[in-house]
């Protein structure tokens, strides 16, 4: 007894020794614990809807592929294309809100919320409260911002569309929709209501709960809003790292993200674990027959090589075209009940002429043909990695989803553009295995990675696809696809929201702010001296400072006017795009 009194007294002593009940609460503190929670209830509550949601196209889409393969004629196709049309039409125009955005110009434009791709929107949505210059110019910043937003209602009404987009057959994928669902059931759990704060000043024991739920800064909206993108685009694919990654590439691009990357973890691995439970099994984006695993041969990387500067081409082309079409349908066609019925009536041509070439081709289809070209895409690729989709058909299915795809999107149909960058690559190996007779597989899955990030500028996220659905025997070839179609492909994006820039941005239509560089002719100029305002009527209203030693530059706003300007300095001028044009092109001629 004395001894085991001695062992108890010793490890007590070194317990105490360690301070270990003191450490461990300083690592894990009470805002991680909160955002742990918050994230797990993130992912429980954006997991259901979408869930709902995918289960529904999976049964409306094959009911009308089955009642247009009972009818007459293939051109019968169109009448649920007109119908899920109309349906997106009267949903976009139910309390709809316009979000705003910067393009590569700097130039402010607007989205309506539910049309297009749904991931645009949230994109919009995440950079929304983001204090800048032009809020602060404004007088508006901060949560009240996204509060001003639909949360539930856009959640909402972005279901309903999506689901007459993709269940009567239009082309596109469900992620982009799913992501703007999640992003606004994540903020909808956070964002102020009056009956919700009344009763925290009534009833004492609701005052602490309720606090410790309220959102205090930007910072905590955005790590809710990317664990509610994340865990919707987990409850679609299957894949939770993927998904994390994805969600925070497409926010934040090339900036490092690491706090908030762990609760977007914890937000898809708690979805991920949910479709586990309801679907009594593990959930992936396509079920897979037979795993071949790569090989290490030269002339293996070779055809890898090969199809990723076919992919880089090929998705350079579909991003041009998407702009292309999207500008076609908003600029000639302002009605929108025109635009949505003229673009569903493009994509179930495209979708009958794709049919009659497919039937033609002599090549047996195990599919419903029209899946080629309309839907998802998923059980088409499922065929292509089971070897069943010839060079023709795959050639078909190629080019007519490009089309039904630009075209659906284009015309604001809600959809979205990460599975058809999947199908995309998946159809270009196809082509590439059945013309030198591989195995379709052992290309397919690095041809994912490449397709995803030449198209949608997320490589994290596109270089986990392959570990997580396949092998991590097809990371190599993968990081090689990667990496040839990152060079070549660089400045890609075809997200609008992604591509705005520093040096100019509109703060209003008709009024940029842009930072000018100095040249030799402005030097020991003072800004009096220069008179930019009389000359070319823009306003100085701030100047960069180089900080001492390696500290970065400060920012002096209202400079006075007796500043002296040297070469290379970098001044903020405000004023109309035209006026600032001309500053710029002057500077240009006197170099």
């Amino acid at each position: 007894m004395k001894a085991l009194n001695s062992i108890r007294g010793s490890v007590w002593e070194w317990i105490g020794k360690a301070d270990l009940a003191h450490r461990f609460p300083s690592k894990f503190d009470r805002e991680d614990s909160r955002l742990i929670i918050q994230s797990v209830i993130i992912g429980t509550v954006v997991w259901g809807p979408v869930f709902l949601l995918k289960l529904a196209i999976e049964y409306t889409y094959p009911i009308v592929l089955n009642w247009v393969g009972r009818t007459p004629s293939i051109w019968f196709i169109l009448v649920p294309l007109w119908l899920g049309a109309i349906i997106v039409f009267l949903v976009a125009r139910y309390r709809g809100s316009q979000i705003l955005y910067h393009d590569s110009d700097g130039v402010v434009h607007t989205l309506i919320d539910v049309e297009g791709d749904g991931l645009e929107r949230a994109i919009a949505l995440y950079h929304t409260s983001e204090p800048s210059f032009e809020r602060t110019m404004l007088g508006r910043e901060g949560l009240e911002l996204r509060w001003e937003l639909p949360t539930y209602l856009m959640a909402l009404r972005k279901t309903v569309a999506t689901w007459a987009t993709l269940g009567s057959g239009g082309s596109g994928g469900l992620e982009g929709s799913v992501a703007l669902i999640g992003e606004n059931l994540a903020v909808m759990m956070f964002k102020p209501r009056s009956p919700i704060r009344e009763a925290g000043r009534r009833i004492e024991w609701l005052r602490r709960p309720i606090q410790w739920w309220s959102m205090k800064d930007v910072d905590q909206l955005q790590t809710a809003q990317l664990s509610g993108i994340a865990a919707a685009v987990a409850t679609l694919t299957g894949a939770p790292f993927m998904s994390a990654f994805f969600a925070a590439e497409v926010m934040y691009r090339r900036r490092p993200l690491i706090e908030k990357l762990i609760y977007s973890l914890i937000a898809t691995l708690t979805a991920y674990f949910l479709s586990s439970i309801a679907h009594s099994g593990h959930v992936s984006f396509f079920d897979i027959e037979t795993l071949y695993l790569p090989s290490a041969s030269w002339q293996y990387y070779g055809l890898v090589m090969i199809m990723a500067v076919l992919i880089a081409f090929i998705s350079i082309y579909f991003v041009q075209l998407r702009k292309l079409i999207d500008h076609a349908f908003h600029h000639y066609l302002p009605t929108p009940w025109a635009r949505h019925l003229l673009g569903a009536t493009l994509t179930g041509l495209v979708a009958i002429i794709a049919v009659s070439l497919a039937k033609r081709s002599g090549d047996p289809l195990a599919l419903n043909p029209f899946t080629l070209v309309l839907g998802t895409g998923g059980e088409t690729i499922e065929m292509a990695l089971a070897g069943k989709i010839t060079l023709a058909i795959a050639a078909i299915a190629l080019l007519g989803k490009i089309l039904t795809t630009s075209i659906t999107i284009g015309s604001g149909g809600s959809a979205g553009l990460l599975i058809p960058a999947l199908y995309l690559g998946t159809m270009c190996a196809t082509v590439l295995a059945d013309a030198v007779h591989y195995e379709p597989m052992l290309l397919i899955a690095p041809a994912m990675t490449a397709s995803l990030a030449s198209i949608a500028n997320v490589p994290l996220a596109a270089i986990l696809i392959p570990v997580e659905l396949f092998s991590a025997h097809y990371l190599p070839a993968s990081l090689l696809a990667l990496i040839v179609c990152t060079f070549l492909t660089q400045g890609n994006k075809i997200y609008r929201t992604q591509r705005e820039t520093f040096d100019k941005r509109q703060i209003l239509p008709g009024v940029e702010v842009r930072r000018i560089t100095a040249p030799a002719e402005w030097n020991e100029k003072t800004l009096i001296e220069l008179d930019l305002r009389r000359k070319y009527n823009v306003t100085v209203i701030g100047r960069l400072e180089p900080g001492s030693g390696d500290s970065l530059p400060k920012i002096r706003l209202h400079p006075s006017s007796q500043s002296t300007v040297h070469t290379n300095d970098t001044i903020v001028a405000m004023g109309a795009p035209e006026d600032l044009d001309r500053v710029e092109n002057t500077i240009w001629a006197e170099q």
